[in-house]
């Protein structure tokens, strides 16, 4: 091969690099085009037009775009700083004229004599478009991260920051037989070829596909980041999908005491550690989660309340500091005690292929997946759902169990009864109240002996009520399915029933209005912090800017509400429901159930991690006696830390676990740069990593638009939420103050259809989608305003 074209082409202006490229690609097309500058436009405009006409095309449609001299430079690339004009007329020269001076006065203050504009002909049957980054832009981690539009058939989408828009890593070492989408094999092998043409730099690069496979590159630049970029980060990944790998080969495969043949990982399903912890908690937080829910809670509480016992498992694994449940053994926890195990095998490898073949329903397990109860369209769903794939027998047998299992939760008999769950509660609460923190010694044992009070009576007791909210949840919303409630008058019910919560807001308004009254506040809510699980997230009662306050605003729904009252012809609607099943009990009963359930779910919370959040603060105050920070103790795990007791230390501490820190945030920064997808069903799927979209949990029937604004744990309280639409990554009850700034509504990026923030705002009658997902949520994010519309469960940013 000659060796000037084996040459790297040299990068210019957007146009210059558009043509140095055109005659050299072969997995791609670069269309005609034709390009000028300010300059010599201005000189000779009809020239310049004439140019115009004289170009290759097929249709009567231009686009006319930038190309300045700043916009794709070495340090910068100014990229969508500049307009583009789409379907301008090809044949009319005074239009396109416009057109052009539309795009030279974009060029504002960058204006140049000798920036140019790029006329090309216009894409139409376009089946894809989007931009591919050749490395992650953070970390410069080896992935092609492809963002994409598949639906509205434009090629601005992207860019522009609207349309449908999805995403798929692609591991740059994959095979292209991995690949088994045949357009993301054409735009891969476009990819591939660009790097060898442009010196294999790190490159962004603007595409569409056509409905014959056919690639279009439209725009070809460095990416300027990529001289922050750690320079081993590429090999760090390789090593450690090799051990993923040999990891998920083993997990995936069939399991002694397991039903199901195999499973999948995913970060939302059942407890959700990507709402609880993130999904890249340090692994103080991690370990915290795994011995107070993860190894054994969650099992020990649903075995107790009638549900299948899958002994000795573990909920959830870490790939690299990625937190997953591991969904089969969540789907055994939920099969009823008692069934013959064939069975349970078809049923848990129908809900794992359920799960498969829609993977948005991943946060919706319990009500999309799994049929957890027995409620009062289980017969429909499940012959909706599975009915071809198990006999009149098999079914039956299910729902007898289910039916016994349902019995048992609405009955106020045995261990898993929601009435003696609650006074154990109350008991520890007490129990709570007489300990003082302060007069506590900031020592191991100490916290050791408060994990253990959370776990035995914390989260094991709250793990059930949680389960009898789900059931109550489950019956409710499947007697809307059958016309005995509507939306809005179930609705109205959630919005009557008063929990902690409601006590919190009003608490602290008073606070913020009487500072008499912060002792009393302090003492029940003060343990609260923003980040149950985190270290370095401060308490309510470290955060003075909590209560220094003004004009403290209650949202309407946190005006005491009547007493919802069933109309007549509701009660005998629900009556049917509840005699259909020969169940003992009324429609205010069943009421009165899911009303107690859910207020004692979110009371067995706030209990719960008064024992964690002190479990904290001692270990903070530890640390500072033996040398270690907030920061350096968040990255050790507690289970050696603890172990510590038994085995001690053989050398000083702050050395030791100085070391222990340093070594895990190392480690650490490594995992976060591997890129994992939310649902992992095959050892191949750490190459090919689709983010699925989500579909959020759309809570009220109102619509809202409004101005965003991100919440951290770090914004401070005097952030000017009223009137704005809250945006929180991952909200828990130490959010919980924003119910108090008068806020238009609620988005967050992870939770589920029955997680805190969802009940909060059913609660309360704020407008919210919970739980929206990765890329919608950062988009929102990016736009100045965002339209809520839970009615038509819409959730759409609103450019200017």
């Amino acid at each position: 091969m000659n060796q000037a074209i084996a040459a790297p082409i040299r990068f210019g202006t957007k146009s210059e690099t558009l043509e140095r490229l055109q005659l050299r690609v072969s997995q791609s097309r670069i269309l005609p085009l034709c390009f000028f500058t300010v300059r010599q436009w201005r000189d000779a405009p009809a020239h310049v037009l004439a140019s115009i006409a004289g170009m290759e095309h097929d249709g009567h449609f231009v686009i006319v775009r930038s190309s300045a001299q700043n916009e794709d430079g070495l340090n910068s690339s100014m990229a969508g700083q500049f307009s583009s004009c789409l379907n301008v007329s090809f044949t009319d020269p005074q239009i396109l004229s416009g057109a052009i001076e539309q795009v030279i006065a974009s060029f504002g203050e960058h204006h140049h004599d000798d920036n140019q504009i790029l006329i090309q002909p216009m894409l139409t049957s376009i089946q894809m478009s989007g931009v591919v980054m050749t490395h992650d832009l953070e970390h410069g981690a080896p992935y092609y991260v492809v963002n994409y539009d598949d639906e509205s058939g434009l090629t601005d989408t992207i860019t522009g920051g609207q349309g449908i828009q999805k995403t798929v890593l692609v591991y740059r070492d994959t095979a292209r037989d991995q690949l088994r989408s045949p357009r993301l094999q054409a735009v891969i092998d476009a990819c591939r070829e660009l790097e060898e043409l442009c010196g294999k730099v790190p490159l962004d690069i603007e595409f569409a596909v056509d409905h014959q496979q056919q690639v279009y590159v439209l725009q070809v630049r460095r990416i300027t980041l990529c001289n922050t970029w750690h320079p081993v980060t590429e090999r760090r990944v390789a090593r450690q999908l090799e051990h993923i790998q040999r990891f998920l080969g083993k997990r995936l495969a069939p399991q002694a005491g397991l039903h199901g043949d195999t499973t999948l990982l995913g970060v939302m399903p059942d407890w959700n550690p990507a709402e609880i912890i993130g999904t890249t908690p340090r692994p103080l937080a991690a370990s915290l989660y795994r011995r107070l829910v993860t190894d054994s809670t969650w099992r020990e509480a649903r075995a107790l309340m009638g549900y299948h016992h899958p002994r000795h498992q573990a909920l959830m694994v870490m790939l690299g500091h990625h937190p997953y449940i591991d969904v089969r053994c969540s789907f055994n926890s939920f099969l009823p005690a008692g069934l013959e195990g064939g069975l349970c095998d078809k049923l848990v490898n129908a809900w794992l292929q359920r799960l498969q073949a829609h993977p948005q329903w991943h946060d919706k397990v319990e009500f999309e997946i799994v049929q957890t109860c027995l409620d009062f369209t289980f017969d429909s769903d499940f012959a909706g759902r599975y009915g071809a794939g198990f006999s009149a027998t098999e079914r039956q047998d299910y729902r007898a169990a289910l039916d016994r299992l349902t019995r048992r939760a609405l009955s106020a008999e045995g261990a898993g009864a929601l009435a003696p769950l609650l006074e154990q509660v109350r008991a520890h609460e007490h129990r709570q109240q007489e300990r003082r923190l302060g007069a506590m010694p900031a020592d191991l044992d100490s916290i050791d002996r408060l994990l253990l009070e959370c776990r035995e009576h914390g989260t094991l007791p709250f793990a059930m009520l949680a389960r009898h909210a789900f059931i109550a949840e489950a019956l409710l919303r499947s007697a809307c399915r059958r016309g005995a409630l509507s939306q809005d008058r179930l609705l109205a019910w959630k919005q009557s029933i008063q929990t902690v919560t409601t006590e919190l807001t009003h608490e602290y308004a008073q606070v913020c209005s009487d500072a008499r009254t912060l002792p009393a506040f302090v003492a029940k809510f003060g343990h609260l912090r923003p980040g149950t699980y985190d270290i370095t997230s401060l308490r309510y009662d470290e955060r003075h800017d909590l209560f220094a306050v003004a004009n403290v605003e209650l949202n309407p729904g946190d005006s005491p509400q009547a007493p919802f009252q069933l109309l007549p012809a509701e009660r005998q609607a629900l009556q049917a429901l509840l005699d259909e099943q020969h169940w003992p009990l009324s429609a205010e009963q069943l009421l009165g159930y899911a009303s107690q359930a859910i207020q004692a779910r979110e009371y067995a919370k706030l209990v719960f991690t008064r024992d964690l959040s002190d479990a904290l603060q001692l270990l903070v105050s530890w640390g500072a006696e033996v040398g270690l920070a907030r920061d350096d103790l968040s990255f050790l795990d507690i289970h050696p830390l603890l172990d510590s007791l038994t085995a001690p230390l053989m050398d000083d501490t702050d050395r030791v676990l100085l070391e222990s820190a340093s070594q895990a945030r190392r480690s650490y920064e490594q995992g976060i740069s591997l890129k994992l997808g939310h649902l992992i069903s095959a050892v191949d799927d750490v190459f090919v990593a689709p983010l699925h979209r989500s579909l959020p949990n759309f809570i009220t029937r109102q619509n809202v638009e409004a101005a965003g604004l991100e919440l951290r744990q770090d914004t401070p309280a005097s952030a000017p939420l009223k009137g704005k639409i809250v945006c929180i990554e991952n909200a828990d009850p130490g959010y919980d103050w924003v119910f108090t700034r008068g806020i238009a509504g609620l988005v967050t990026q992870y939770g589920g259809a029955n997680s805190h923030m969802a009940i909060r705002c059913a609660e309360f009658g704020i407008p919210a989608a919970i739980g929206c997902g990765e890329q919608l949520f950062q988009r929102i994010l990016r736009s100045p305003r965002i339209a809520l519309n839970c009615r038509d469960k819409t959730l759409n940013p609103v450019q200017p």
